[in-house]
């Protein structure tokens, strides 16, 4: 089976943005920080509001702690806007030739054979942890933080993708430890 596609930016971050969204350690490191954020804003807010009024009232009180809520609410967006960021500018840095751009992936029984414009590789059926879906892509985990990301649209049938599937499950099976 050969699939062709060309892998792009977005490929990459929709990886890392479904993973962050996965990963039960970077949730729990996300969630830190979002109380972090608040608990860093809650005292600067009151402080200023002090700072201006001389006082503390009712409206102080109510400010800082609106203020505090809007962080939490805020701060996962802010994360995956950065994230993202992050990745353009990174990937801004080169060509990225082995990385992005036309790839062609066949599969068989022997293993995952993937080529682009300036490399070939081999991935054994034993080195895939698992298969998993998002609404654009399939990723085949080969770590905990590394994948084979196949665009949903190269396979734009439900049976197409449902073959597909089957056809990697049935792979996965044969391997010990899968």
């Amino acid at each position: 089976m050969n699939i062709e596609y060309d892998r792009t930016i977005q490929d990459v971050i929709d990886f890392n943005l479904f993973h962050m969204s996965h990963s039960s350690s970077i949730k729990r490191q996300l969630l830190r920080m979002q109380i972090l954020t608040v608990v860093l804003v809650l005292p600067l807010v009151f402080s200023i509001f002090y700072l201006i009024n001389h006082t503390i009232n009712i409206f102080t009180l109510i400010i800082t702690i609106l203020s505090g809520i809007l962080a939490f609410v805020l701060y996962p967006q802010f994360s995956r806007e950065s994230t993202i960021s992050r990745i353009r500018k990174m990937l801004g840095e080169g060509s990225n030739r082995a990385m992005l751009g036309h790839q062609v992936v066949t599969f068989s029984p022997e293993g995952i054979f993937r080529k682009n414009q300036s490399t070939e590789s081999k991935i054994n059926w034993s080195a895939v942890e698992k298969v998993v879906q998002s609404d654009k892509h399939f990723f085949l985990y080969m770590s905990s933080i590394n994948a084979l990301e196949i665009p949903k649209s190269c396979l734009p049938s439900e049976k197409e993708q449902k073959d597909f599937l089957e056809y990697i499950n049935a792979h996965l099976q044969q391997q010990p430890g899968v």
